[in-house]
């Protein structure tokens, strides 16, 4: 009799019938987009920087076996499985914890608030808690139009915050368009350009809301002092200042934010809101938060502090793990590893770069959140399908499919980062080879 409970949950059928089922009743051209690139696998165990697939892309092939530097934008920031995330959340259980009742006050979302505003910068001190990023992008510009009684939304192009309301209306056309979904309230500027930014900014914007990195767009750096700029002038105006940190915050680049000494150590700018989603899951459970300043609240709630809720948003559960992952990932010995392995990290692929120029424009980024931009659409594309193929799991930017953006699991070890290296750049003497002939 077999014991295994993996086998109850991965490896059920076989991966070819699992294509079809997939194929016919969640999505089928995702299917056939993946098996174009010679990716039609499914992944099956996973645990720690790696993942297995159920069998190879082709019949007879082995499984494949990944680093996965992909880590969901940042859903697995700690890795998949986390032996510490897992045992809270069997204690949690154990423990007498469920979803926890939305409309009535809670322990767990109470010592989850406190234990944010003290990692937040300045006086940011509430939040609002939801399930996904969208949902609290959301919420800040609701709060932030309840706020400043205007209606006006500032947004880079190329940015993304999310597929849901005001979230869509906030990225680019392609996101939107196929939905109908515009309104003449929200203008997109180049990313990084503060004279842009100062003719948009005008008493009848609500906020401007910015990736403190943006991921989707390519993994851009601000020059130095843009943030601030950014500060000022929403003060001038009177605009609340929203900050995205769904992938570059939680320590991604070393820092605890982003926005914070993230990018450059001197500039330490305090946004109104910071929006925090996918690491907050933990890898295991949905949650997502959007934190504020405290006037803010007095102009949301305080009339009805049910205007705002989320049903399953900031679960019992949920805040439990996040308090977990909290504690993990804000140690300063935890945040010292991520600089050093950055560097190490940042150094190699800036090597890689250097070595074939003739179709790598650029490596950039901070810590552990790294693009390779190359000169050619195609050669990206290319590129990720021959890095994928040597064990790294990888994907473009989908606003700018010239570059790869790269996010090992903020728990990797030197060892695994100069392997990771090891296999891109022979990925890329691969991508080298199929151009010669």
């Amino acid at each position: 009799m077999n014991t295994n409970p993996k086998q109850k949950f991965i490896g059920t059928l076989s991966q070819k019938e699992l294509l079809k089922i997939y194929s016919k009743y969640v999505n089928s051209p995702k299917v056939r987009m993946f098996k174009g690139f010679g990716l039609g696998v499914i992944p099956g165990e996973r645990d720690g920087i790696h993942l297995k697939t159920l069998e190879g892309s082709k019949l007879g092939d082995p499984p494949m076996e990944l680093y996965n530097c992909r880590s969901s934008g940042g859903v697995f920031n700690l890795g998949h499985r986390n032996p510490r995330i897992i045992q809270r959340l069997k204690e949690a259980l154990d423990g007498g914890l469920d979803l926890g009742d939305h409309m009535l006050l809670s322990e767990q979302r109470a010592l989850l608030g406190k234990k944010l505003a003290e990692l937040m910068p300045g006086d940011i001190s509430k939040t609002t808690f939801g399930v996904s990023g969208g949902e609290v992008i959301d919420t800040a510009i609701k709060f932030s139009r309840a706020y400043t009684k205007r209606r006006g939304c500032i947004s880079a192009i190329g940015g993304y915050h999310g597929h849901t309301g005001f979230a869509l209306l906030t990225g680019d056309p392609d996101f939107r368009d196929p939905f109908l979904w515009n309104s003449p309230d929200f203008k997109q500027i180049p990313y990084g350009d503060i004279d842009a930014m100062r003719k948009v900014v005008t008493e009848d914007i609500a906020c401007v809301i910015i990736e403190t990195i943006p991921a989707t767009a390519g993994v851009l750096i601000a020059p130095e002092g843009y943030y601030p700029e950014v500060r000022e002038i929403c003060d001038d105006k009177g605009v609340m200042m929203i900050n995205d940190e769904v992938q570059a915050g939680l320590g991604r680049t070393g820092n605890f934010w982003a926005i914070y000494g993230g990018l450059y150590p001197n500039e330490k700018v305090v946004p109104d809101f910071i929006i925090c989603g996918k690491g907050m899951s933990s890898g295991i459970y949905p949650l997502s938060t959007c934190s504020y300043k405290p006037f803010i609240e007095k102009a949301v709630f305080k009339d009805d502090p049910f205007i705002h809720i989320s049903t399953t948003g900031g679960s019992d559960l949920g805040c439990a793990i996040a308090l977990e992952m909290l504690e993990i990932q804000s140690a300063p010995t935890f945040l010292d590893n991520v600089k050093e392995l950055g560097k190490l990290f940042g150094k190699g692929l800036e090597e890689i770069a250097e070595d074939y120029s003739e179709m790598i424009k650029e490596a950039r980024g901070r810590g552990l959140m790294w693009g390779l931009e190359f000169y050619k659409e195609e050669d990206s594309l290319l590129g990720m399908v021959s890095i994928i193929k040597e064990g790294i799991l990888l994907n473009y930017c989908g606003n700018k499919k010239d570059t790869l953006i790269i996010m090992p699991p903020l728990i990797v070890k030197k060892e695994e980062i100069e392997e990771i290296l090891k296999r891109i750049r022979q990925g890329i003497i691969n991508l080298k080879k199929i151009k010669k002939n």
